[in-house]
């Protein structure tokens, strides 16, 4: 491992996050702007055409401002179910957004695997919070995503595996390339880890 090499366990991450909130005074939202720009420099370089499967809370909300940044005219956008504003605000704000501008984004509704052959699918269902099995239907979201034809970009982790100890947690996404914030998750470097994750690229969060 490269000495300058950062490995974060998920508490530590979340404390990242934090400490840029409350100590830097960096808004949360401009954290997921700058996460949701380093993951969409990564996505052009697999493809013109992209498949975003976004969750409810953040990990979500990141994939909801990829499309914007990729453009959302080349993106099909689908929600497993829209985030709630008290829990994930800046999830809703990055959905408000793009109601705004006019885009499409079907919830509750999974893409055709047919329609989309070929293009860039992108992991943002679950991020690090996850320490539960996958349940359907989002257990049913990740089993496409590992179906699909084309290049496979996680956001941050695989959606189901967790960021700890590695562990698939029933089912995982398997990635072709996982875009990852700050530094790696000490779950990344397990077997499973590695498995799942492909190439692994950190982004910056735009911190001081």
């Amino acid at each position: 491992m490269n000495k300058k090499e950062r490995v974060l366990s998920v508490a530590e991450a979340r404390a990242i996050d934090v400490e840029a909130v409350e100590r830097l005074g960096m808004p949360s939202v401009l954290l997921m702007e700058n996460a949701s720009r380093g993951v969409a420099d990564v996505a052009r370089t697999l493809g013109s055409r992209f498949v975003i499967l976004c969750g409810a809370g953040n990990n979500g909300g990141d994939g909801l401002a990829v499309a914007r940044h990729l453009g959302f005219a080349r993106c099909a956008i689908h929600l497993l179910a829209e985030p709630d504003p008290q829990r994930s605000p800046d999830a809703a704000l990055q959905l408000k957004i793009l109601h705004n501008a006019g885009a499409s984004v079907k919830v509750g509704e999974p893409p055709d695997l047919a329609v989309h052959s070929g293009a860039v699918w992108i992991d943002a269902l679950f991020g690090t919070g996850l320490d539960r099995e996958l349940r359907d239907p989002a257990r049913q979201w990740v089993e496409l995503f590992n179906y699909a034809t084309g290049p496979k970009l996680s956001v941050d982790i695989p959606s189901g595996l967790h960021g700890d100890t590695g562990e698939v947690l029933g089912l995982a996404c398997t990635a072709d390339v996982t875009v990852t914030f700050v530094g790696k998750k000490s779950g990344m470097l397990t077997p499973d880890g590695v498995g799942h994750c492909g190439r692994i690229e950190v982004v910056g969060l735009g911190l001081p």
